[in-house]
Protein backbone atom coordinates (compact mmCIF):
# COMPACT_ATOMS: atom_id res chain seq x y z
CA UNK A 1 0.00 0.00 0.00
CA UNK A 2 1.70 3.19 -1.18
CA UNK A 3 1.66 6.45 0.74
CA UNK A 4 -0.92 8.18 -1.48
CA UNK A 5 -3.40 5.33 -1.08
CA UNK A 6 -2.88 5.26 2.70
CA UNK A 7 -3.53 9.01 2.78
CA UNK A 8 -6.67 8.52 0.69
CA UNK A 9 -7.97 5.82 3.04
CA UNK A 10 -7.18 8.02 6.02
CA UNK A 11 -9.06 10.91 4.40
CA UNK A 12 -12.19 8.82 3.78
CA UNK A 13 -11.95 7.31 7.25
CA UNK A 14 -11.76 10.76 8.84
CA UNK A 15 -14.73 11.96 6.80
CA UNK A 16 -16.90 9.39 8.59
CA UNK A 17 -16.28 11.22 11.88
CA UNK A 18 -16.60 14.71 10.39
CA UNK A 19 -20.34 14.55 10.86
CA UNK A 20 -22.78 17.38 11.60
CA UNK A 21 -25.04 15.00 13.50
CA UNK A 22 -22.42 14.29 16.17
CA UNK A 23 -20.99 17.75 16.71
CA UNK A 24 -20.46 20.99 14.86
CA UNK A 25 -17.54 22.22 16.94
CA UNK A 26 -15.80 19.31 18.69
CA UNK A 27 -12.59 17.84 17.33
CA UNK A 28 -12.67 14.53 15.52
CA UNK A 29 -10.56 12.79 18.17
CA UNK A 30 -13.00 13.82 20.89
CA UNK A 31 -15.92 12.50 18.86
CA UNK A 32 -14.16 9.18 18.29
CA UNK A 33 -13.29 8.63 21.94
CA UNK A 34 -16.77 9.54 23.17
CA UNK A 35 -18.52 7.35 20.61
CA UNK A 36 -16.31 4.32 21.21
CA UNK A 37 -16.55 4.61 24.98
CA UNK A 38 -20.33 4.93 24.92
CA UNK A 39 -20.76 1.94 22.61
CA UNK A 40 -18.37 -0.31 24.55
CA UNK A 41 -19.94 0.39 27.97
CA UNK A 42 -22.93 -2.04 27.85
CA UNK A 43 -20.78 -4.93 26.68
CA UNK A 44 -18.32 -4.20 29.49
CA UNK A 45 -20.77 -3.99 32.39
CA UNK A 46 -23.51 -6.49 31.48
CA UNK A 47 -21.30 -9.59 31.97
CA UNK A 48 -20.58 -8.52 35.56
CA UNK A 49 -24.31 -8.10 36.11
CA UNK A 50 -24.64 -11.78 35.18
CA UNK A 51 -22.27 -13.02 37.92
CA UNK A 52 -24.92 -13.33 40.69
CA UNK A 53 -27.16 -15.35 38.36
CA UNK A 54 -24.77 -18.36 38.55
CA UNK A 55 -25.40 -19.38 34.96
CA UNK A 56 -23.18 -21.22 32.51
CA UNK A 57 -22.94 -20.24 28.87
CA UNK A 58 -22.77 -23.89 27.81
CA UNK A 59 -26.10 -24.69 29.57
CA UNK A 60 -28.59 -22.06 28.39
CA UNK A 61 -31.71 -23.83 29.74
CA UNK A 62 -30.34 -24.57 33.21
CA UNK A 63 -32.15 -21.54 34.72
CA UNK A 64 -35.16 -21.41 32.44
CA UNK A 65 -34.80 -18.83 29.70
CA UNK A 66 -32.78 -16.36 31.76
CA UNK A 67 -29.54 -16.86 29.88
CA UNK A 68 -31.28 -16.94 26.49
CA UNK A 69 -32.64 -13.47 27.25
CA UNK A 70 -29.04 -12.37 27.77
CA UNK A 71 -28.06 -13.96 24.47
CA UNK A 72 -30.85 -12.03 22.80
CA UNK A 73 -29.66 -8.74 24.27
CA UNK A 74 -26.09 -9.29 23.06
CA UNK A 75 -27.32 -10.06 19.55
CA UNK A 76 -29.83 -7.23 19.28
CA UNK A 77 -27.41 -4.71 20.80
CA UNK A 78 -24.82 -5.50 18.14
CA UNK A 79 -27.46 -5.12 15.43
CA UNK A 80 -28.76 -1.80 16.77
CA UNK A 81 -25.28 -0.32 17.20
CA UNK A 82 -24.31 -1.14 13.63
CA UNK A 83 -27.69 0.08 12.38
CA UNK A 84 -27.27 3.40 14.18
CA UNK A 85 -23.75 3.77 12.82
CA UNK A 86 -25.03 3.25 9.28
CA UNK A 87 -27.92 5.68 9.79
CA UNK A 88 -25.63 8.36 11.21
CA UNK A 89 -23.29 7.88 8.24
CA UNK A 90 -26.11 7.59 5.71
CA UNK A 91 -24.88 10.48 3.58
CA UNK A 92 -21.25 9.34 3.75
CA UNK A 93 -21.62 5.75 2.53
CA UNK A 94 -21.02 6.88 -1.05
CA UNK A 95 -18.58 9.63 -2.05
CA UNK A 96 -20.46 12.86 -2.61
CA UNK A 97 -20.01 15.56 -5.21
CA UNK A 98 -17.46 17.39 -3.07
CA UNK A 99 -15.25 14.28 -2.89
CA UNK A 100 -15.25 13.88 -6.66
CA UNK A 101 -14.61 17.56 -7.38
CA UNK A 102 -11.63 17.61 -5.02
CA UNK A 103 -10.11 14.20 -5.76
CA UNK A 104 -10.55 13.77 -9.52
CA UNK A 105 -8.10 16.56 -10.49
CA UNK A 106 -5.43 14.82 -8.39
CA UNK A 107 -3.24 12.06 -9.84
CA UNK A 108 -5.62 9.38 -8.55
CA UNK A 109 -7.41 6.84 -10.69
CA UNK A 110 -11.08 6.08 -10.31
CA UNK A 111 -10.22 2.58 -9.13
CA UNK A 112 -7.98 4.01 -6.41
CA UNK A 113 -10.73 6.31 -5.17
CA UNK A 114 -13.18 3.41 -5.17
CA UNK A 115 -10.78 1.09 -3.35
CA UNK A 116 -9.92 3.78 -0.80
CA UNK A 117 -13.59 4.35 -0.02
CA UNK A 118 -14.29 0.63 0.36
CA UNK A 119 -11.26 0.02 2.58
CA UNK A 120 -12.16 3.02 4.75
CA UNK A 121 -15.78 1.84 5.03
CA UNK A 122 -14.75 -1.69 5.98
CA UNK A 123 -12.27 -0.35 8.54
CA UNK A 124 -14.83 2.05 9.97
CA UNK A 125 -17.51 -0.63 10.35
CA UNK A 126 -14.96 -3.11 11.70
CA UNK A 127 -13.92 -0.62 14.37
CA UNK A 128 -17.45 -0.24 15.66
CA UNK A 129 -18.50 -3.88 15.44
CA UNK A 130 -15.40 -4.89 17.42
CA UNK A 131 -15.87 -2.06 19.91
CA UNK A 132 -19.52 -2.99 20.53
CA UNK A 133 -18.80 -6.69 21.05
CA UNK A 134 -15.20 -7.09 22.27
CA UNK A 135 -15.83 -6.94 26.01
CA UNK A 136 -19.05 -8.96 25.90
CA UNK A 137 -17.36 -11.67 23.81
CA UNK A 138 -14.36 -11.78 26.14
CA UNK A 139 -16.03 -11.36 29.54
CA UNK A 140 -19.46 -12.92 29.04
CA UNK A 141 -18.52 -16.59 28.81
CA UNK A 142 -15.74 -16.14 31.40
CA UNK A 143 -17.65 -14.49 34.25
CA UNK A 144 -20.68 -16.80 33.87
CA UNK A 145 -18.82 -19.88 35.07
CA UNK A 146 -21.54 -21.57 37.06
CA UNK A 147 -20.27 -20.46 40.50
CA UNK A 148 -16.73 -21.67 40.06
CA UNK A 149 -17.19 -24.84 38.01
CA UNK A 150 -13.94 -25.55 36.22
CA UNK A 151 -13.88 -25.37 32.43
CA UNK A 152 -11.43 -26.80 29.97
CA UNK A 153 -9.57 -24.40 27.72
CA UNK A 154 -11.14 -26.04 24.70
CA UNK A 155 -14.66 -25.37 26.00
CA UNK A 156 -13.78 -21.77 26.83
CA UNK A 157 -12.50 -21.15 23.30
CA UNK A 158 -15.65 -22.71 21.83
CA UNK A 159 -17.88 -20.47 23.94
CA UNK A 160 -15.84 -17.38 23.10
CA UNK A 161 -15.93 -18.25 19.42
CA UNK A 162 -19.67 -18.93 19.36
CA UNK A 163 -20.47 -15.68 21.13
CA UNK A 164 -18.08 -13.58 19.04
CA UNK A 165 -19.22 -15.02 15.72
CA UNK A 166 -22.95 -14.68 16.48
CA UNK A 167 -22.84 -11.07 17.65
CA UNK A 168 -20.40 -9.95 14.94
CA UNK A 169 -22.43 -11.72 12.25
CA UNK A 170 -25.62 -10.00 13.41
CA UNK A 171 -23.93 -6.58 13.30
CA UNK A 172 -22.38 -7.23 9.89
CA UNK A 173 -25.77 -8.31 8.56
CA UNK A 174 -27.40 -5.02 9.56
CA UNK A 175 -24.52 -3.00 8.12
CA UNK A 176 -24.80 -4.87 4.81
CA UNK A 177 -28.58 -4.35 4.75
CA UNK A 178 -28.30 -0.58 5.15
CA UNK A 179 -25.44 -0.25 2.67
CA UNK A 180 -27.33 -2.39 0.17
CA UNK A 181 -30.54 -0.45 0.76
CA UNK A 182 -28.88 2.84 -0.06
CA UNK A 183 -27.24 1.26 -3.07
CA UNK A 184 -30.64 0.10 -4.34
CA UNK A 185 -32.11 3.57 -3.82
CA UNK A 186 -29.23 5.32 -5.57
CA UNK A 187 -29.22 2.98 -8.55
CA UNK A 188 -32.97 2.51 -8.84
CA UNK A 189 -34.14 6.11 -8.48
CA UNK A 190 -33.45 9.30 -10.33
CA UNK A 191 -31.34 11.89 -8.59
CA UNK A 192 -34.35 14.05 -7.79
CA UNK A 193 -36.38 11.12 -6.44
CA UNK A 194 -33.46 9.92 -4.33
CA UNK A 195 -33.00 13.35 -2.75
CA UNK A 196 -36.68 13.37 -1.82
CA UNK A 197 -36.97 9.82 -0.51
CA UNK A 198 -33.57 9.29 1.12
CA UNK A 199 -34.14 11.56 4.18
CA UNK A 200 -37.43 9.84 4.92
CA UNK A 201 -35.81 6.40 4.67
CA UNK A 202 -33.10 7.60 7.04
CA UNK A 203 -35.68 8.89 9.53
CA UNK A 204 -37.77 5.71 9.34
CA UNK A 205 -34.66 3.59 9.90
CA UNK A 206 -33.71 5.65 12.94
CA UNK A 207 -37.18 5.35 14.43
CA UNK A 208 -37.24 1.60 13.81
CA UNK A 209 -33.86 1.06 15.49
CA UNK A 210 -34.74 3.15 18.54
CA UNK A 211 -38.08 1.37 18.89
CA UNK A 212 -36.37 -2.02 18.69
CA UNK A 213 -33.91 -0.99 21.39
CA UNK A 214 -36.59 0.21 23.81
CA UNK A 215 -38.81 -2.79 23.08
CA UNK A 216 -36.06 -5.25 24.02
CA UNK A 217 -37.56 -6.04 27.47
CA UNK A 218 -40.99 -6.66 25.95
CA UNK A 219 -39.57 -8.90 23.22
CA UNK A 220 -37.47 -10.80 25.78
CA UNK A 221 -40.67 -11.73 27.63
CA UNK A 222 -42.06 -13.27 24.44
CA UNK A 223 -39.03 -15.45 23.65
CA UNK A 224 -40.12 -18.51 25.60
CA UNK A 225 -43.76 -18.67 24.36
CA UNK A 226 -42.71 -17.87 20.79
CA UNK A 227 -40.07 -20.60 20.60
CA UNK A 228 -42.03 -23.19 22.57
CA UNK A 229 -44.97 -22.80 20.17
CA UNK A 230 -42.70 -22.47 17.11
CA UNK A 231 -44.56 -19.30 16.16
CA UNK A 232 -44.40 -18.08 12.54
CA UNK A 233 -43.39 -14.68 13.97
CA UNK A 234 -39.89 -16.07 14.50
CA UNK A 235 -39.31 -16.12 10.74
CA UNK A 236 -40.06 -12.42 10.26
CA UNK A 237 -37.78 -10.78 12.86
CA UNK A 238 -34.02 -10.96 12.10
CA UNK A 239 -32.81 -10.80 15.75
CA UNK A 240 -34.54 -14.15 16.31
CA UNK A 241 -32.57 -15.66 13.43
CA UNK A 242 -29.23 -14.67 14.92
CA UNK A 243 -30.30 -15.71 18.41
CA UNK A 244 -30.96 -19.13 16.90
CA UNK A 245 -27.55 -18.98 15.21
CA UNK A 246 -25.99 -18.24 18.59
CA UNK A 247 -27.69 -21.27 20.13
CA UNK A 248 -26.75 -23.44 17.17
CA UNK A 249 -23.06 -22.54 17.52
CA UNK A 250 -22.86 -23.46 21.21
CA UNK A 251 -21.14 -26.77 22.02
CA UNK A 252 -23.59 -29.64 21.69
CA UNK A 253 -26.25 -27.49 19.96
CA UNK A 254 -28.43 -27.25 23.11
CA UNK A 255 -31.21 -25.49 21.18
CA UNK A 256 -32.12 -28.60 19.24
CA UNK A 257 -33.73 -28.89 15.83
CA UNK A 258 -35.98 -25.83 16.17
CA UNK A 259 -33.08 -23.44 16.76
CA UNK A 260 -31.03 -25.22 14.11
CA UNK A 261 -33.71 -24.74 11.46
CA UNK A 262 -34.13 -21.08 12.35
CA UNK A 263 -30.36 -20.57 12.28
CA UNK A 264 -30.40 -21.48 8.60
CA UNK A 265 -32.38 -18.28 8.01
CA UNK A 266 -29.49 -16.32 9.51
CA UNK A 267 -27.01 -17.96 7.14
CA UNK A 268 -29.24 -17.31 4.13
CA UNK A 269 -29.86 -13.72 5.27
CA UNK A 270 -26.11 -13.11 5.42
CA UNK A 271 -25.70 -14.53 1.92
CA UNK A 272 -28.53 -12.41 0.47
CA UNK A 273 -27.35 -9.24 2.23
CA UNK A 274 -23.81 -9.77 0.96
CA UNK A 275 -25.03 -10.36 -2.60
CA UNK A 276 -27.27 -7.27 -2.57
CA UNK A 277 -24.41 -5.19 -1.18
CA UNK A 278 -22.03 -6.47 -3.86
CA UNK A 279 -24.46 -5.68 -6.68
CA UNK A 280 -25.94 -2.43 -5.40
CA UNK A 281 -22.85 -0.86 -3.83
CA UNK A 282 -19.86 -2.32 -5.61
CA UNK A 283 -21.24 -2.84 -9.12
CA UNK A 284 -23.29 0.37 -9.08
CA UNK A 285 -20.47 2.56 -7.81
CA UNK A 286 -19.33 3.78 -11.22
CA UNK A 287 -22.86 4.64 -12.28
CA UNK A 288 -23.32 6.68 -9.12
CA UNK A 289 -20.04 8.51 -9.68
CA UNK A 290 -20.93 9.35 -13.26
CA UNK A 291 -24.38 10.61 -12.30
CA UNK A 292 -23.01 12.77 -9.49
CA UNK A 293 -20.45 14.40 -11.76
CA UNK A 294 -22.82 14.95 -14.67
CA UNK A 295 -25.83 16.20 -12.70
CA UNK A 296 -26.27 19.82 -11.71
CA UNK A 297 -27.00 20.80 -8.13
CA UNK A 298 -30.22 22.77 -7.94
CA UNK A 299 -31.99 24.55 -5.13
CA UNK A 300 -35.18 22.56 -5.72
CA UNK A 301 -38.43 23.27 -7.43
CA UNK A 302 -39.97 25.27 -4.61
CA UNK A 303 -43.13 24.44 -2.67
CA UNK A 304 -45.96 22.56 -4.33
CA UNK A 305 -49.48 23.85 -4.81
CA UNK A 306 -50.70 22.22 -1.59
CA UNK A 307 -47.96 23.86 0.45
CA UNK A 308 -48.67 27.23 -1.19
CA UNK A 309 -52.39 27.06 -0.33
CA UNK A 310 -51.64 25.93 3.20
CA UNK A 311 -49.20 28.80 3.73
CA UNK A 312 -51.72 31.32 2.43
CA UNK A 313 -54.41 30.01 4.75
CA UNK A 314 -52.10 30.03 7.77
CA UNK A 315 -50.85 33.53 6.97
CA UNK A 316 -54.37 34.84 6.66
CA UNK A 317 -56.05 33.24 9.66
CA UNK A 318 -53.31 32.38 12.14
CA UNK A 319 -50.29 34.65 11.64
CA UNK A 320 -51.31 38.31 11.67
CA UNK A 321 -47.84 39.68 12.50
CA UNK A 322 -45.05 39.66 9.85
CA UNK A 323 -42.52 38.34 12.38
CA UNK A 324 -44.85 35.47 13.22
CA UNK A 325 -45.12 34.55 9.55
CA UNK A 326 -41.35 34.74 9.07
CA UNK A 327 -40.59 32.60 12.12
CA UNK A 328 -43.35 30.08 11.39
CA UNK A 329 -42.17 29.41 7.84
CA UNK A 330 -38.52 29.49 8.90
CA UNK A 331 -39.26 26.61 11.27
CA UNK A 332 -41.10 24.70 8.54
CA UNK A 333 -38.23 25.09 6.08
CA UNK A 334 -35.49 24.24 8.58
CA UNK A 335 -36.61 21.45 10.87
CA UNK A 336 -36.34 18.63 8.31
CA UNK A 337 -33.53 20.12 6.23
CA UNK A 338 -30.62 18.99 8.42
CA UNK A 339 -29.87 15.39 9.33
CA UNK A 340 -29.35 16.33 12.98
CA UNK A 341 -32.94 17.50 13.41
CA UNK A 342 -34.39 14.69 11.31
CA UNK A 343 -32.72 11.98 13.37
CA UNK A 344 -33.49 13.77 16.63
CA UNK A 345 -37.20 13.79 15.83
CA UNK A 346 -37.04 10.22 14.55
CA UNK A 347 -35.50 9.14 17.86
CA UNK A 348 -38.32 10.80 19.79
CA UNK A 349 -40.84 9.07 17.53
CA UNK A 350 -39.20 5.70 18.09
CA UNK A 351 -39.16 6.15 21.87
CA UNK A 352 -42.81 7.26 21.87
CA UNK A 353 -43.85 4.20 19.86
CA UNK A 354 -41.81 1.86 22.07
CA UNK A 355 -43.37 3.26 25.26
CA UNK A 356 -46.89 3.35 23.85
CA UNK A 357 -46.89 -0.22 22.53
CA UNK A 358 -46.53 -2.05 25.90
CA UNK A 359 -49.60 -0.25 27.25
CA UNK A 360 -51.84 -1.89 24.64
CA UNK A 361 -49.93 -5.15 24.05
CA UNK A 362 -49.69 -7.80 26.75
CA UNK A 363 -47.74 -11.04 26.57
CA UNK A 364 -49.72 -14.23 27.15
CA UNK A 365 -47.38 -16.85 28.60
CA UNK A 366 -49.96 -19.53 29.49
CA UNK A 367 -50.77 -22.37 27.06
CA UNK A 368 -53.93 -21.78 25.08
CA UNK A 369 -53.65 -18.01 25.44
CA UNK A 370 -52.55 -15.90 22.44
CA UNK A 371 -48.95 -14.78 22.70
CA UNK A 372 -49.90 -11.16 22.04
CA UNK A 373 -53.05 -9.83 23.71
CA UNK A 374 -54.44 -6.36 22.99
CA UNK A 375 -55.49 -4.42 26.08
CA UNK A 376 -58.32 -1.92 25.58
CA UNK A 377 -57.60 -0.37 28.98
CA UNK A 378 -54.18 0.70 27.75
CA UNK A 379 -55.71 2.84 25.00
CA UNK A 380 -56.26 5.63 27.54
CA UNK A 381 -52.53 6.32 27.73
CA UNK A 382 -51.82 6.30 23.98
CA UNK A 383 -52.79 9.93 23.13
CA UNK A 384 -51.09 11.15 26.30
CA UNK A 385 -47.88 9.23 25.59
CA UNK A 386 -47.68 10.32 21.96
CA UNK A 387 -48.58 13.95 22.67
CA UNK A 388 -45.98 14.12 25.45
CA UNK A 389 -43.19 13.18 23.07
CA UNK A 390 -44.61 15.26 20.22
CA UNK A 391 -44.64 18.46 22.28
CA UNK A 392 -41.44 17.88 24.24
CA UNK A 393 -39.59 16.59 21.17
CA UNK A 394 -40.43 19.59 19.00
CA UNK A 395 -39.66 21.96 21.86
CA UNK A 396 -36.28 20.27 22.42
CA UNK A 397 -35.52 20.33 18.68
CA UNK A 398 -35.78 24.13 18.73
CA UNK A 399 -32.67 24.20 20.93
CA UNK A 400 -30.49 22.46 18.34
CA UNK A 401 -28.79 24.96 16.02
CA UNK A 402 -29.09 24.54 12.27
CA UNK A 403 -26.32 26.83 11.00
CA UNK A 404 -24.75 29.05 13.65
CA UNK A 405 -22.65 31.01 11.18
CA UNK A 406 -25.84 32.47 9.71
CA UNK A 407 -27.53 33.63 12.92
CA UNK A 408 -26.01 37.10 12.54
CA UNK A 409 -28.84 37.99 10.17
CA UNK A 410 -31.38 37.46 12.95
CA UNK A 411 -29.39 39.62 15.34
CA UNK A 412 -29.05 42.43 12.81
CA UNK A 413 -32.76 42.35 11.92
CA UNK A 414 -34.05 41.90 15.46
CA UNK A 415 -37.22 43.85 16.16
CA UNK A 416 -38.78 45.19 19.35
CA UNK A 417 -41.62 42.67 18.92
CA UNK A 418 -39.55 39.79 20.26
CA UNK A 419 -42.56 37.99 21.67
CA UNK A 420 -43.80 37.40 18.11
CA UNK A 421 -41.09 34.75 17.63
CA UNK A 422 -42.30 32.86 20.70
CA UNK A 423 -45.92 33.07 19.59
CA UNK A 424 -44.92 31.68 16.20
CA UNK A 425 -43.06 28.77 17.82
CA UNK A 426 -46.13 27.94 19.90
CA UNK A 427 -48.45 28.11 16.90
CA UNK A 428 -46.10 25.95 14.83
CA UNK A 429 -46.09 23.15 17.42
CA UNK A 430 -49.89 23.31 17.61
CA UNK A 431 -50.47 23.36 13.85
CA UNK A 432 -47.70 20.99 12.74
CA UNK A 433 -47.44 18.73 15.80
CA UNK A 434 -50.51 18.54 18.02
CA UNK A 435 -53.27 18.92 15.42
CA UNK A 436 -51.89 16.29 12.95
CA UNK A 437 -51.32 13.85 15.82
CA UNK A 438 -54.90 14.09 17.07
CA UNK A 439 -56.29 13.93 13.55
CA UNK A 440 -54.34 10.71 13.09
CA UNK A 441 -55.64 9.28 16.36
CA UNK A 442 -59.26 10.35 15.84
CA UNK A 443 -60.34 7.53 13.44
CA UNK A 444 -59.01 4.84 15.79
CA UNK A 445 -60.69 6.48 18.77
CA UNK A 446 -64.04 6.69 16.99
CA UNK A 447 -63.82 3.07 15.82
CA UNK A 448 -62.85 1.51 19.16
CA UNK A 449 -64.64 3.83 21.59
CA UNK A 450 -67.58 5.43 19.82
CA UNK A 451 -67.96 9.11 19.15
CA UNK A 452 -68.94 10.18 22.71
CA UNK A 453 -66.04 8.54 24.56
CA UNK A 454 -63.67 9.43 21.73
CA UNK A 455 -64.50 13.13 22.01
CA UNK A 456 -64.01 13.05 25.78
CA UNK A 457 -60.74 11.14 25.48
CA UNK A 458 -59.27 13.34 22.74
CA UNK A 459 -60.37 16.61 24.34
CA UNK A 460 -58.86 15.52 27.68
CA UNK A 461 -55.49 14.80 26.04
CA UNK A 462 -55.71 17.97 23.93
CA UNK A 463 -56.16 20.17 27.00
CA UNK A 464 -53.13 18.59 28.66
CA UNK A 465 -51.06 18.97 25.48
CA UNK A 466 -51.77 22.70 25.25
CA UNK A 467 -51.02 23.15 28.96
CA UNK A 468 -47.68 21.37 28.66
CA UNK A 469 -46.78 23.36 25.55
CA UNK A 470 -47.41 26.67 27.29
CA UNK A 471 -45.47 25.52 30.35
CA UNK A 472 -42.44 24.60 28.23
CA UNK A 473 -42.47 27.98 26.47
CA UNK A 474 -42.80 30.24 29.53
CA UNK A 475 -39.04 30.87 29.70
CA UNK A 476 -38.27 30.25 26.02
CA UNK A 477 -36.28 33.22 24.67
CA UNK A 478 -34.90 32.01 21.36
CA UNK A 479 -35.65 31.99 17.68
CA UNK A 480 -35.70 28.25 16.92
CA UNK A 481 -32.44 26.81 15.52
CA UNK A 482 -30.46 30.09 15.86
CA UNK A 483 -28.86 29.70 19.30
CA UNK A 484 -25.72 27.76 20.09
CA UNK A 485 -26.15 24.74 22.32
CA UNK A 486 -23.89 24.24 25.35
CA UNK A 487 -24.35 20.55 26.25
CA UNK A 488 -22.58 20.62 29.61
CA UNK A 489 -24.66 23.42 31.08
CA UNK A 490 -27.57 21.21 32.14
CA UNK A 491 -27.13 18.08 34.22
CA UNK A 492 -28.06 15.04 32.15
CA UNK A 493 -29.09 13.15 35.29
CA UNK A 494 -31.33 16.01 36.35
CA UNK A 495 -32.90 16.27 32.91
CA UNK A 496 -33.46 12.52 32.79
CA UNK A 497 -35.20 12.64 36.17
CA UNK A 498 -37.42 15.53 35.08
CA UNK A 499 -38.35 13.74 31.85
CA UNK A 500 -39.16 10.48 33.63
CA UNK A 501 -41.15 12.22 36.37
CA UNK A 502 -42.96 14.41 33.86
CA UNK A 503 -43.75 11.47 31.60
CA UNK A 504 -45.01 9.33 34.48
CA UNK A 505 -47.29 12.10 35.73
CA UNK A 506 -48.47 13.25 32.31
CA UNK A 507 -49.08 9.86 30.75
CA UNK A 508 -49.79 7.32 33.47
CA UNK A 509 -51.13 9.42 36.36
CA UNK A 510 -53.36 11.54 34.14
CA UNK A 511 -54.64 8.39 32.37
CA UNK A 512 -55.72 7.04 35.76
CA UNK A 513 -57.43 10.33 36.57
CA UNK A 514 -59.18 10.30 33.20
CA UNK A 515 -60.49 6.77 33.83
CA UNK A 516 -62.20 8.05 36.98
CA UNK A 517 -63.54 11.21 35.34
CA UNK A 518 -65.15 9.50 32.34
CA UNK A 519 -68.08 8.28 34.41
CA UNK A 520 -68.58 11.63 36.15
CA UNK A 521 -69.70 14.42 33.76
CA UNK A 522 -69.63 17.01 36.53
CA UNK A 523 -66.03 16.19 37.37
CA UNK A 524 -65.10 16.51 33.69
CA UNK A 525 -66.60 19.99 33.57
CA UNK A 526 -64.55 20.92 36.64
CA UNK A 527 -61.42 19.53 34.98
CA UNK A 528 -61.92 21.57 31.82
CA UNK A 529 -62.60 24.65 33.92
CA UNK A 530 -59.39 24.12 35.87
CA UNK A 531 -57.56 23.61 32.58
CA UNK A 532 -58.77 26.99 31.30
CA UNK A 533 -57.73 28.65 34.56
CA UNK A 534 -54.29 27.00 34.40
CA UNK A 535 -53.84 28.11 30.80
CA UNK A 536 -54.78 31.67 31.74
CA UNK A 537 -52.31 31.55 34.64
CA UNK A 538 -49.49 30.33 32.40
CA UNK A 539 -50.25 33.14 29.94
CA UNK A 540 -50.02 35.73 32.73
CA UNK A 541 -46.78 34.17 33.99
CA UNK A 542 -45.23 34.30 30.52
CA UNK A 543 -46.23 37.95 30.07
CA UNK A 544 -44.77 38.87 33.45
CA UNK A 545 -41.51 37.12 32.58
CA UNK A 546 -41.38 38.93 29.25
CA UNK A 547 -41.73 42.26 31.05
CA UNK A 548 -38.74 41.32 33.21
CA UNK A 549 -36.52 40.24 30.31
CA UNK A 550 -37.58 39.79 26.70
CA UNK A 551 -34.12 39.75 25.12
CA UNK A 552 -33.47 36.89 22.72
CA UNK A 553 -30.58 34.49 23.29
CA UNK A 554 -28.24 33.68 20.41
CA UNK A 555 -25.35 32.09 22.33
CA UNK A 556 -25.80 29.64 25.17
CA UNK A 557 -23.20 30.48 27.80
CA UNK A 558 -21.88 28.13 30.50
CA UNK A 559 -22.54 28.89 34.13
CA UNK A 560 -20.04 31.38 35.61
CA UNK A 561 -17.15 29.99 37.62
CA UNK A 562 -17.80 32.51 40.41
CA UNK A 563 -21.43 33.19 41.24
CA UNK A 564 -22.48 36.55 42.66
CA UNK A 565 -25.62 37.69 44.42
CA UNK A 566 -25.97 40.68 42.04
CA UNK A 567 -26.77 43.02 44.93
CA UNK A 568 -25.30 46.08 43.26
Amino acid sequence: MNSSFRLLVRHFFGRFFDNEIVSQTAEMRTNVVQALGLIAAPGMFLPFYMIPQHVRFDRPFEHGWLLINDYYFFVVYSMIVMGLVMVFEWDALFPDRKDYLILTPLPLSGNAIFAGKVVALVGFLGLFVIDANFFSALLGPLVADGAGVGWSKRLIWKLLGAHAFAVVASGVFVALVFAGLQGLLINGLTGRAFRRISPWVQMASMGLLISTLFLTPLVSDTLQPLFERNSPVLRFFPPFWFLALYMDLLPGQPGGAMFHDLAQLAWRALEVATAVFAVAYLAGYRRHARRVMESLETAGEGPGWLRVRFDRMVNRWLLPHPLERATFHFISDTILRTARHRLFLASYTGIAFALALPSIVKVGAKPGVPIVVLSSAGLLAIPLTLSFFAVSGLRAAFNLPAELRANWIFQVCESEERAAHIRAARKWIVVMGIVPLFLLLAPFEFIFRGWALALIHLSFALVLSVLMLNLLLVWFRKIPFTCSYFPGKTSMAGMAFLYLAGFAFYSWAMASIEAKLIGAPGALVVFYGLGIVALWGLTLLEKSQLHVDDSLIYEDQPDPVVRTLELS
